[in-house]
């Protein structure tokens, strides 16, 4: 029989998988599969569970994660740690979902379980960020400065009451206390030496719960991250900056957009980057690289 390994947070977002874990797992029964169900506990716990599968005594013919671009991003990091490339479908249950978004993956918990069952696997980028001392993948978006510590400021009951809005009130709130990054950021062949206020290599089509954000004709799989660098303004010219932000006015001379598969960053003090909205470190030389088709992951065939 076939063996489904599911992976699910039952804490992300509002804890709604717990209402919909019958359904689920009737629609994967349907499809002739035998579950494994695997709950996460602890920091780590999906990471620990990806990697451990093989293709022997712990094998699973299809890895399904229900949680929050945190719990994916651990799963993602497992299968990579392992070297094993079994087709992982994705639930969605965050907050804000930009994965999924991004995949066109349905935000129903029902809709996203069928499409696993019925889609198709694809190969899709991720990203890896390189220090002096290690490195470590990330889903699908590495940023620094304003707002990229929102998601993990922001405590899960106010991201479970207000939603997007909690990202939003969160982010407002710390605009006052921004300081810019003296940085040179080299891709290229391609020097840029500048103060920034914010910066991040994505491979997706919505950050933060903004669609549009990386720019138009982004593709998910051509080894290429869209970039966006915001320079430092005077305090009179934040708001004119939030709002080109917000309108996606990326005219704005203060907003620095390039395209790569590779960037390296050095920066005169150390900078405290997210990956995927959690914490990754603070690093004063790093590189950024994407990895070009490197997960398997079950889409649908409906474009």
């Amino acid at each position: 029989m076939k063996k489904l390994l599911f992976i699910y947070n039952p804490t992300a977002g509002r804890g709604l998988i717990r209402q919909h874990l019958f359904d689920i797992f009737d629609i994967f029964s349907e499809y002739g599969y035998d579950i494994i169900a695997h709950p996460t506990r602890f920091a780590l716990d999906a990471f620990n569970a990806a990697e451990a599968v093989d293709n022997d005594t712990n094998r699973a013919d299809i890895i399904v994660v229900s949680g929050g671009d945190g719990t994916l991003g651990e799963v993602i990091k497992g299968l990579m740690s392992s070297g094993n490339e079994v087709p992982l479908g994705y639930i969605p249950a965050g907050t804000m979902n930009d994965f999924a978004v991004s995949h066109r993956i349905p935000l129903n918990m029902t809709e996203a379980a069928e499409m696993v069952m019925t889609g198709s696997a694809r190969r899709f980028d991720i990203g890896r960020l390189d220090t002096k001392a290690s490195y470590e993948y990330f889903t699908y978006v590495a940023a620094f400065g304003a707002f990229a510590n929102v998601s993990y400021e922001t405590s899960q009951q106010m991201k479970n009451i207000f939603g997007v809005f909690a990202y939003m009130m969160k982010g407002v709130s710390t605009i006052g206390s921004i300081k810019p990054f003296r940085l040179t950021v080299s891709y290229d062949n391609i020097s840029e030496t500048d103060d920034f206020l914010f910066g991040m290599a994505a491979n997706a089509t919505s950050v933060g719960g903004m669609k549009g954000v990386t720019g138009d004709n982004v593709s998910l799989a051509d080894g290429i991250f869209e970039c966006v660098f915001i320079r430092a303004v005077p305090p009179s010219q934040i708001a004119a900056l939030i709002n080109s932000v917000i309108s996606l006015d990326f005219d704005s001379p203060y907003i620095y957009t390039f395209k790569t598969s590779k960037l390296t960053i050095k920066a005169e003090t150390p900078l405290p980057f997210t990956l995927d909205g959690e914490r990754g470190g603070e690093h004063d030389v790093l590189t950024i690289e994407c990895i070009k088709e490197a997960i398997s992951l079950i889409v649908s065939d409906e474009e």
